[in-house]
């Protein structure tokens, strides 16, 4: 592009335009995601929706690749482009906190801490992802999968409004009374129908102390474990969230140092309620097996989102695989655990993800997220430090990954999709809803200038 060509559009927003010549170039196109390394020809810093609109504008009036950056993880990388505009949304991270109606405004560049710590001085909390620097925005628009979902459900149930721009530059309202299919579409299909610039969230009375389990078991005996965890999840109360990984001790701060590093079974559990409930309720889970750590007991809900934190480190590289199960069957169960003896990295992992309960009150029809009778979760997160070691590492999650396909529901977490191509990939995201986001893809980014991951192909 020309001088006089960044110079309009320059003047057409008020945040700042960044091209590859300038100081800052790399540190913008730097995301969580290590691996991760594209060079967009301009990156927009948008600090209000005008800067939206004259961006998106210009990527249509240039025929430029697009991508757009909210506050968040990108394990995907869709949020850089070569060769191509960034629309970069973190500066537009204002929250605000309504106690009397239990409700926040939230902008597309603010992370689940943001609105965690303001919601949570009221006693109140939003259905968002995960972990504190998971951005509300990619998060959301995915689904929303986190700690209060087999109480509350996915995020998107608590998504009452979106202020949303098209393509073509044209900001609208959508909620269930306006514009409705694209309410629809967003919640579950990710950027598939415009560049959301604001959410209006629906807080829920959870915190700020909830009761956790947080227990180690050793290795050795995973089979046994994961069964065990499998019996309890048939009839575990819907106030329990529960994760199980396989994994290598981290070094969190609770941890004694002589066990850094070694393999276990971990499960992590929280109980949306009142802490003595979940005293109780949670107790199982301290006894699937003989434990060799047990750090269980009430934290505030906005500590347990910080531990991700150090869990999953800036500049390490991911590629992070999912699948949806019914059940987990004994074949199934053993070959996960033979998945994670098999893994190359100390810092990858094999996860089960109990869904159920709340996110299952919800027809599959009524949002763009799809599989909502799903019980797991199957996560294969490849997670490594060194550069010269990327291929056997995502050899090893898409060997795994498309061994368990063939027993699972063939569907995957729009934010981590596994290793579908193309259209294929679409279907097997969002299964029986994939032809009616495709339409609606169709209708308002027909050149599919918002692809992404796992975003359908417009239907022709």
């Amino acid at each position: 592009m020309s001088e006089s060509t960044v110079s309009d559009l320059r003047a057409a927003v008020s945040g700042d335009v960044v091209r590859p010549e300038d100081a800052a170039y790399d540190d913008l196109r730097a995301v969580w995601n290590g691996a991760v390394d594209r060079y967009p020809a301009v990156i927009v810093r948008a600090e209000r929706t005008d800067d939206v609109v004259a961006a998106l504008r210009f990527a249509r009036d240039h025929d430029l690749p697009l991508a757009v950056r909210g506050g968040g993880h990108h394990v995907t990388g869709s949020a850089v482009v070569d060769d191509g505009l960034v629309l970069d949304l973190r500066a537009m991270d204002a929250v605000s906190v309504d106690p009397a109606t239990r409700t926040a405004r939230v902008g597309p560049g603010a992370r689940v801490g943001d609105v965690l710590g303001p919601a949570q001085e009221h006693g109140l909390a939003p259905v968002v992802g995960s972990a504190a620097q998971t951005g509300i925005a990619g998060s959301t628009l995915a689904g929303g999968i986190g700690w209060l979902r087999r109480a509350h459900g996915l995020g998107i149930d608590h998504l009452t409004a979106v202020e949303l721009v098209t393509v073509d530059g044209e900001v609208l309202t959508a909620s269930e009374s306006e514009h409705a299919d694209l309410f629809w579409a967003v919640r579950g299909g990710g950027a598939a129908v415009g560049v959301v610039t604001a959410f209006e969230l629906d807080l829920v009375a959870v915190g700020p102390e909830v009761m956790i389990a947080q227990v180690a078991y050793p290795v050795e005996t995973a089979g046994e474990t994961l069964r065990a965890f499998r019996e309890w999840a048939a009839t575990a109360p819907r106030e329990a969230t529960t994760l199980v990984g396989l994994m290598h001790v981290p070094p969190l701060p609770m941890v004694p140092p002589e066990a850094h590093g070694a393999p276990i079974v971990m499960v992590y559990s929280v109980y949306a309620g009142p802490v003595e409930d979940g005293e109780r309720a949670l107790a199982p889970l301290r006894e699937l097996g003989e434990p060799v750590l047990d750090t269980s007991g009430p934290m505030p809900l906005a500590a347990l989102h910080e531990v991700a934190r150090d869990l999953f480190p800036d500049g390490r590289r991911y590629s992070w695989h999912s699948l949806y199960a019914e059940t987990l069957d004994d074949d199934v169960l053993d070959d996960l655990v033979a998945a994670f003896a098999d893994a190359p990295s100390p810092e990858s992992s094999v996860e089960l993800w109990h869904l159920g309960g709340a996110v299952s009150d919800v027809e599959d029809a009524a949002t763009a997220f799809g599989f909502r009778d799903a019980e797991f979760t199957v996560m294969l997160a490849a997670s490594w430090d060194d550069p010269d070691a990327d291929e056997e590492n995502v050899e090893w999650a898409r060997r795994h990954w498309e061994a368990l396909r063939p027993r699972s529901m063939d569907g995957s977490y729009p934010a981590f999709p596994g290793f579908v191509e193309d259209d294929e990939r679409g279907r097997a995201t969002y299964g029986e809803n994939h032809d009616r986001l495709a339409d609606l893809a169709a209708r308002y980014d027909p050149e599919n200038r918002l692809r992404s991951v796992a975003n359908p192909a417009p239907a022709r």
